[in-house]
């Protein structure tokens, strides 16, 4: 069978979920994809390389035409087998699409110009695949609602992954935790960040530690007070084993966003014995169930407080166990072996 996957995301972000979700997946049919005849291609410039895959899997590096992330994507009119990693088209007919739908973040959350593009692009994309992988069960409800699917389109609903780099050093007491907490990722928006600095001013003992999402920008800390502001710090990006240390280090992770397709921070602070303060968003609860410390209501001083309950060793070890147990639901070759299930039958 010949595969076609345009890794068009590794000209568009230089981390993120989306692209951890496709580095993943060409790994595993290099290792695995015996009977698959793969390529990939980068359009130039790029700002992701693919390194360390073997000869089997073809690299096309080739010049981006004018927009090329909005335009049908080149392949050979042979390929039997397409899989565009952010919401592309084959560029001839007749040949099988397959969709993975992250999120719909635009449609819920954006507005004007940039909504409508989106919109336009990733509803075609959709509506063309013969085959849409949702990587949820909250996804695969809003896809019904937002786009819906016709009789002739299978959906499935195959999870995201967790790299097993992310994992638990030795049991630790929280007298001997480092005073931070950890955020993770955007902080835009639907993010809430700024519930979690509003609640950073009632826990005077501790340090916020903020991963990715860019430099601060000034109206992040509009009307926060000095005292909370320098207990606010920027780690910058980490690697995976930088970031699992983090993790390890930190007494939880703050993550009150109010939407996710997945949220694979919060499976993998959980892979890493970190536990996960979170509200109430559906894809979140789906993934993390049990195991998070839940906050019913948009509040500073519920986080606050839930944060506090984990300075108990008891309780905050009955979490970290439940993390534990709920991330190893989520494996990338459970995900990925599937993924390849369905270009075979596609073939």
């Amino acid at each position: 069978m010949k595969l076609h996957i345009d890794g068009i995301i590794f000209s568009l972000q230089k981390h993120g979920g989306i692209s951890v979700y496709f580095r993943e997946l060409l790994n595993y049919i290099n290792i695995h994809g015996v009977d698959i005849e793969a390529s990939v291609s980068l359009e130039l410039p790029y700002i992701q390389d693919i390194l360390g895959l073997s000869s089997e899997i073809m690299i096309e590096r080739r010049p981006a035409r004018f927009l090329e992330r909005y335009r049908d994507c080149r392949l050979s009119k042979n390929t039997k087998v397409f899989h565009s990693s952010y919401y592309r088209r084959p560029k001839y007919k007749g040949i099988a699409s397959v969709v993975t739908v992250h999120d719909f973040i635009y449609e819920r959350y954006s507005s004007g110009i940039a909504r409508t593009v989106h919109m336009t692009q990733k509803h075609a994309a959709i509506r063309q695949a013969q085959v849409i992988i949702c990587v949820s069960n909250s996804t695969y409800e809003d896809l019904y609602e937002l786009v819906g699917v016709r009789a002739d389109q299978t959906v499935h609903v195959i999870h995201n992954g967790v790299n097993p780099i992310f994992r638990p050093f030795e049991k630790k007491s929280t007298e001997k935790c480092q005073p931070f907490v950890l955020y993770v990722g955007e902080r835009r928006g639907y993010k809430n960040f700024s519930l979690v600095v509003s609640a950073l001013k009632y826990l005077p003992e501790f340090e916020l530690h903020c991963v990715g999402g860019g430099p601060f920008r000034k109206e992040e800390f509009q009307g926060i007070d000095p005292s909370v502001y320098k207990r606010v710090k920027h780690l910058g990006y980490l690697s995976d084993e930088e970031l699992n240390l983090a993790h390890n280090d930190s007494l939880c992770l703050l993550y009150p966003s109010q939407y996710e397709g997945f949220g694979i921070p919060v499976i993998q602070a959980m892979r890493a014995g970190c536990p996960v303060v979170s509200i109430n968003c559906k894809a979140i609860i789906e993934v993390g169930g049990q195991a998070l410390e839940l906050v019913q209501s948009e509040d500073q001083m519920e986080i606050a407080h839930a944060v506090l309950k984990l300075l108990d060793d008891s309780y905050r070890n009955k979490k970290v166990l439940a993390g534990i147990q709920q991330s190893k639901q989520f494996d990338w070759a459970k995900c990925h072996a599937a993924t390849l299930d369905l270009y075979r039958n596609l073939n």
